[in-house]
């Protein structure tokens, strides 16, 4: 006999907090890992997924000995005026019933989360001789600037419905509706090992209420290391199951199956662009699988993209080791310099945003490698690599405008006139550098 559906709310930090590291199902001697492509029921493009994953399919109603949803977080596989991934796992690998139930407006209750959609779930091969099940669910067509609710979780053919607390999120604006639109860039790093720093600027971040978050890589120690990315989802599902995440690649994921599973981006989830308000983001993977693509099939997707949004009002440019910085750990980076910072000088790049040095810094206004008077005709990079990996020491150069040894994280405003970029220690307070440029 059918059941009556019984929603499972749960505290999904505190749940992870009380049992620990979920440890994967062993895989199965038919597990396919050769990844493969679907294409995602009412939106415009594809899923993908990598080389130690199985090719994604459309979610069933089968539960497993534990369906609720855990790490829930968002990411961008399309416009972000009109679309959002919802992505999670459940404390078992073999549910498959995969649902998003939503519904426009904030604080809504279960029962006023009328829209429905069934998402997709694939799994892949972790460390050892485990495998970890993913869901995600695309939701299409939304409204831009406007605040949906949601929940994630699934209901299987006995009715026994198992989701996760009411989330909100908000779309990006429609500049040409709205020209007064700002929109508030979270930017972050480095978290690898750090993950009580990592919870703190969670906290500060979410108080600072951002529209995106842009991570600057280096998530976890090593990118196979799945309890470590747990420790990174489940601290900042609070965060992160309200306000979407792109990452770019850092060293430390290592091209890992686990980070192209775990991350919703567009296009190959290495390098692409898009559009959040009046600023273009630009991310790109400065650790490809190839080394050669740095001044190769990496540089012309950067400039490719340059050159699409030479008419943005703002462009930043994110990747995750940076040209320039003061750390004595790290040094800037030559190779970069001579593959891309040309590309940066000739299409003015505002702001280059980096992690991999343990710390924060800015630079002076910088053209050609020269400090310049203004930032009119200049680009500035921020380096914002301190969300809990180890700290590393600095001696300032010539190019640094300024530099510190703490935990840290930023925000950007932008406005169609203005940019304002505004850093911050752990304990939330200010750092006493910033940014503000005007157009």
């Amino acid at each position: 006999m059918r059941g009556i559906p019984l929603f499972l709310v749960i505290a999904s930090g505190l749940a992870a907090a009380a049992a620990g590291c979920l440890r994967g199902e062993p895989i199965a001697a038919d597990f396919v890992d050769t990844g493969g492509s679907i294409q995602v029921p009412g939106c415009d493009y594809a899923l993908t997924t990598r080389v130690g994953a199985e090719p994604p399919s459309i979610g069933v109603p089968h539960s497993g000995r534990d369906p609720r949803p855990r790490s829930v977080h968002l990411g961008i596989m399309g416009d972000p005026r009109t679309s959002i991934v919802a992505q999670w796992r459940t404390w078992d690998e073999t549910t498959l019933a995969t649902e998003i139930w939503y519904a426009k407006g904030e604080g809504l209750s279960p029962p006023q989360l009328t829209g429905r959609a069934t998402g997709l779930t694939f799994a892949y091969r972790a460390t050892g001789t485990d495998i970890i099940r993913m869901h995600q669910a695309h939701l299409c067509n939304l409204e831009p600037g406007t605040t949906y609710s949601y929940q994630v979780g699934g209901v299987d053919l006995d009715g026994n419905a198992a989701f996760s607390p009411v989330y909100s999120f908000r779309t990006a604006p429609d500049v040409a509706a709205q020209p007064d639109a700002e929109v508030v860039l979270g930017l972050v790093g480095d978290t690898r090992g750090g993950y009580a720093v990592w919870q703190q600027l969670v906290d500060q971040l979410a108080f600072r209420a951002p529209d995106l978050i842009v991570f600057t890589g280096d998530a976890v120690t090593i990118g196979l290391t799945q309890y470590e990315w747990e420790e990174f989802f489940d601290r900042g599902e609070q965060l992160l199951a309200r306000v979407p995440l792109i990452s770019a690649h850092g060293n430390h994921e290592v091209n890992a199956v686990n980070f192209y599973s775990q991350v919703a981006q567009p296009g190959d989830q290495e390098t692409f662009g898009l559009d959040y308000g009046f600023a273009h983001i630009t991310v790109a993977n400065d650790t490809p699988d190839d080394y050669a693509k740095i001044g190769g099939q990496v540089r012309d997707a950067i400039a490719a993209d340059f050159a699409a949004s030479d008419g943005a009002r703002w462009k930043l440019f994110v990747h995750h080791q940076p040209m320039f910085t003061s750390s004595t750990t790290h040094g800037s980076s030559v190779t970069l310099q001579e593959a891309w910072l040309p590309l940066v000088d000739a299409h003015r790049i505002d702001l280059v945003v980096n992690g991999h040095a343990h710390l924060f810094e800015l630079t002076r206004p910088l053209r050609a490698k020269e400090p310049q008077a203004t930032t009119d005709d200049a680009t500035v990079f921020v380096v914002t690599g301190g969300a809990g990996a180890p700290l590393y020491d600095h001696l300032p150069q010539p190019f640094s405008a300024y530099s510190e040894m703490t935990y840290n994280a930023s925000v950007v405003r932008v406005r169609k006139d203005q940019l304002v970029l505004e850093a911050f220690r752990q304990d939330g307070t200010a750092i006493p550098a910033g940014l503000t440029k005007t157009k």
